[in-house]
C-alpha cells in the first residue's frame, strides 16, 4: 500500500527499534486537567466567528462544532533534552502520550479524550527539505516524528488529530518530553500509587497490592514501561498512566489550594521542557482558576487491536463509534 506521495505506508528509519511505548505527556496532563476555557458564551449562531461554525451531518442530523468549550491537546514526546531546541525535518520524536481535553465553561467540567499512540490515522510527510511531501494512513505517533521537534512537530499532530476527529478545530496544544516526569513528580512531593500488577522486574518490592510513593525516575519508570512489566500491553501502560494521573492531579489541587503560586513556579521549572501556544503565564492563571472543575470519566476509542505486516502494534478505531464519540463530546444538534 503507498501512500500519496508515492511511498510505501512504512518508511524503515522509524522502525530501527521498538519504541518504549511511554507517554511524556501523562505528568503534563495533570497540569492542564485543571485548564479554564473562554467565556462561555450562549449557543445561538451570533456574533461566532465563521471558523467556529463548523458543521457535519451524522444519520440524517446536522451537528455544529460547539463554540463554548475549548480544546488542549496533550502530547507525550519521546525524547530528551531541552525543548526549545530545534531538531531537523525528520527528527522530531515520535508522540507517545496523545489526550484531547474539552474544557467546558458553560458545565464547569473537563472532558478528556485519551487516544492511542498506536490508531491509525492520515498523518502528513515532510521531505528532507522541510517540503510537504504528501499524506500516508499510518500510526499518529510518527506524526511529531517530521518537523523540528518543537512547533512545527506539533502543528503536524494536531492536525492529524483533528483530522481523525471529522476535522474538528482544536484550538491549543501542550507538549512535554521525559526529561519533565521527575520534575513534575518531585514538585508534587513524590506520587503515591498501590500497584495493581506485577512490575518487580523494574524493581524487586513492586508487586501487585503494595504502595509505593515514586520518586525521580521512579515516576517515568511507572507511567513509561510496558514490554518488560505486567502483560506487556499498551492498555495495561494507559491504565497505569491513568491511575498516576488521577493521584497526581489530586495532589496538584490540594497543592494550589494551598499556595496560589505553586503552578506558576511548577510551570517555571517545567518550561525547559515543554512546548506550547500557550504563554506560561496564561496556562498558570488558567490551571488555577479551575482547579475545582468536575471531571467526568475519561473517554476512550473503542476498536481493533492488530499487528501490522511490519510486526507492529495498530489500533483501529471503529468508525461509527469514534464519530459518535466527538459528536458528543464537541458538537451539538441543530435540526
Amino acid at each position: 500500500m503507498q501512500g500519496r506521495d508515492g511511498n510505501p505506508r512504512r518508511f524503515s528509519i522509524f522502525r530501527k527499534r521498538a519504541l518504549p511505548a511511554w507517554t511524556a505527556a501523562v505528568c503534563l496532563a495533570v497540569l492542564c486537567i485543571f485548564l479554564r476555557p473562554a467565556p462561555v458564551r450562549g449557543e445561538e449562531n451570533a456574533g461566532i466567528p465563521f471558523a467556529r461554525r463548523m458543521t457535519v451531518e451524522y444519520d440524517g442530523h446536522i451537528y455544529r462544532r460547539r463554540h463554548n468549550v475549548t480544546t488542549v491537546l496533550l502530547m507525550g514526546i519521546d525524547s530528551r533534552g531541552d525543548s526549545q531546541a530545534g531538531a531537523d525535518e525528520r527528527g522530531g520524536g515520535q508522540v507517545d502520550f496523545l489526550r484531547l481535553m474539552v474544557l467546558d465553561g458553560k458545565n464547569e467540567e473537563i472532558r478528556q479524550l485519551a487516544i492511542d499512540r498506536d490508531t491509525m490515522a492520515e498523518i502528513t510527510i515532510l521531505g528532507v527539505l522541510g517540503d510537504a511531501a504528501g499524506t500516508r494512513v499510518d500510526s499518529i505517533s510518527l506524526s511529531h516524528y517530521f518537523g523540528d521537534g518543537r512547533k512545527r512537530s506539533c502543528a503536524l499532530t494536531r492536525d492529524a488529530v483533528s483530522g481523525l476527529l471529522l476535522g474538528a478545530r482544536i484550538d491549543y496544544y501542550v507538549a512535554m518530553n521525559l526529561d519533565g516526569i521527575a520534575v513534575l513528580n518531585d514538585a508534587l512531593g513524590g506520587v503515591t500509587v498501590t500497584l495493581e500488577e506485577d512490575l518487580s522486574s523494574l524493581d524487586p518490592a513492586w508487586v501487585p497490592g503494595v504502595t509505593v510513593t515514586l520518586q525521580g525516575r521512579q515516576a517515568e519508570a511507572f507511567v513509561r514501561s510496558r514490554m518488560t512489566v505486567g502483560d506487556g500491553t499498551n492498555q495495561s501502560r494507559m491504565r497505569r498512566q491513568q491511575q498516576y494521573i488521577d493521584r497526581a492531579a489530586w495532589q496538584m489541587a490540594a497543592l494550589s489550594r494551598k499556595d496560589a503560586g505553586f503552578i506558576g513556579e511548577l510551570l517555571d521549572a517545567l518550561s525547559p521542557y515543554l512546548v506550547t501556544d500557550f504563554s506560561l503565564g496564561e496556562l498558570a492563571a488558567e490551571a488555577y482558576a479551575a482547579r475545582d472543575y468536575a471531571h467526568p470519566p475519561v473517554v476512550s476509542l473503542a476498536g481493533e487491536h492488530k499487528i501490522g505486516e511490519d510486526g507492529f502494534m495498530q489500533f483501529w478505531p471503529d468508525e461509527t463509534k469514534l464519530r459518535e464519540a466527538v459528536l458528543a463530546l464537541l458538537f451539538i444538534q441543530v435540526d
